[in-house]
């Protein structure tokens, strides 16, 4: 089992991160096949938040990939006089911490370089390699464990050892944030509790 739900700190790259603790902004997370849209909160030990969490539960090793502007494209910006740390949809701080880490001098996009501009695009498709998660006393729920098809579906009964019972978080099954995790611990204990019924009366 692994920590689940839960935060991941940040390489030395993005240590710039914990200096927005307590800033919030919507974003895009992508990992592998997987996506995930919500909130983003800047930590003092990384980065958390509801997208963040619900990402955590696709992520192994490697790197992710953050949309930091999820609903904006760069023709509303373009022909702009203000400066660029105004017109983005991020939280005032959030957006001059980004120009001041990628080198990009504060100023109205039509008189960026090209390289600039590459820079500022970045941040639709902003790399990030965590350098771990927050851990299990952070952690909501955990991932892994047994092996669904090691229970019968019906009784949550190992179909390795007769009267050997499996149920809720031992088992491998996680769900996003929304109230899953409980409902399926409640769901397998319900199951259990029938299974155990039927067979002592």
């Amino acid at each position: 089992p692994a920590p689940a739900l839960v935060g991941f700190t940040v390489q030395k790259e993005q240590f710039f991160f914990k200096e927005l603790s307590g800033a919030s902004t919507p974003v895009h997370i992508k990992i592998g096949t997987n996506h995930c849209e919500g909130s983003l909160l800047f930590t003092h030990k990384g980065i958390s938040g509801p997208a963040v969490l619900n990402a955590s539960l696709y992520w192994k090793k490697g790197g992710i990939i953050i949309d930091f502007l999820p609903h904006f494209t760069w023709g509303h910006i373009q022909d702009s006089k203000k400066y660029i740390s105004s017109l983005l949809p991020l939280p005032k701080r959030v957006s001059k911490a980004f120009l001041i880490q990628l080198r990009i001098e504060d100023k109205p996009y039509h008189l960026l370089s090209s390289n600039e501009v590459e820079k500022l695009h970045t941040l639709k498709s902003y790399y990030l390699a965590p350098a771990g998660t927050f851990g299990y006393t952070k952690a909501e729920v955990t991932k892994g464990g047994i092996n669904t098809s090691e229970v019968d579906n019906q009784t949550m009964m190992s179909k390795k050892e007769s009267g050997l019972y499996f149920l809720g978080e031992v088992l491998d099954v996680t769900g996003q944030l929304g109230g899953y995790n409980f409902q399926w611990a409640f769901s397998s204990a319900h199951s259990c509790f029938k299974s155990i019924k039927r067979e002592y009366t």
